[in-house]
């Protein structure tokens, strides 16, 4: 079985949040970063909502094709198979962006700890390892919503392909029947992924303002 994704947006920013946001005192333009890394995260967060229209997209495209076939079926397959294909290409390269996120997310919290040994008083030191704690929970957070989401979507995405590898083979009436309950299936499958969109893009919007300036 092959393996799906979620689009490449949906981690560009924790790699930013990651990789590009140091906190060693050493940088005077570390607040900088973290502002930069705050609307990242918050735009990525409507990317992810554009994403769920874009599976409506998907769905819409896939029942008109379906439920209401017109006596020339490629145009409407064509534009049924350019949805599914626009999801296809903006998941192509997620594997390896998670897999950053994950090393690199590491290599932040560490760092923060580095620069929290560094710190002598007592208290600010306590302080800044609760805050540092709060944050590492809502990237955790973040990562399992990713997960959440991702198990929604790989079915979701799967059975989009097969019907498109079928009806690429058989586009016909008899074709459209044999895959009416396979569509049926994507319209169930698309209500826990669009939950699960929604929880993730909340996710985003709240880590993002904890590194906002203003929060």
């Amino acid at each position: 079985m092959k393996s799906y994704y979620l689009p490449l947006s949906v981690f560009a920013a924790v790699t930013v949040f990651a990789g590009g946001c140091s906190t060693s005192p050493s940088s005077s333009k570390n607040y900088n970063r973290a502002g930069k890394t705050s609307t990242s995260l918050q735009d990525t967060a409507v990317s992810i909502d554009k994403g769920e229209m874009q599976i409506d997209a998907v769905l819409v495209a896939l029942s008109d094709l379906v439920n209401n076939p017109g006596s020339d079926l490629k145009p409407q397959f064509k534009q049924f198979e350019g949805s599914v294909d626009k999801l296809s290409s903006l998941a192509k390269d997620v594997r390896e962006q998670a897999v950053a996120m994950q090393e690199k997310g590491a290599a932040y919290f560490q760092q923060w700890d580095a620069d929290l040994a560094t710190i002598q008083d007592e208290d600010i030191r306590s302080r800044s390892t609760e805050r540092k704690n709060t944050v590492a929970t809502r990237f955790d957070r973040v990562r399992s919503s990713y997960a959440t989401t991702n198990a929604a979507f790989v079915p979701f995405m799967s059975r989009l392909t097969d019907v498109r590898t079928a009806l690429t083979t058989d586009l016909t009436n008899g074709g459209l029947n044999s895959v009416r309950r396979a569509a049926d299936q994507a319209d169930i499958d698309a209500v826990p992924l669009r939950e699960a969109l929604r929880q993730l893009s909340s996710d985003f919007k709240v880590l993002g303002l904890s590194l906002s300036s203003g929060s």
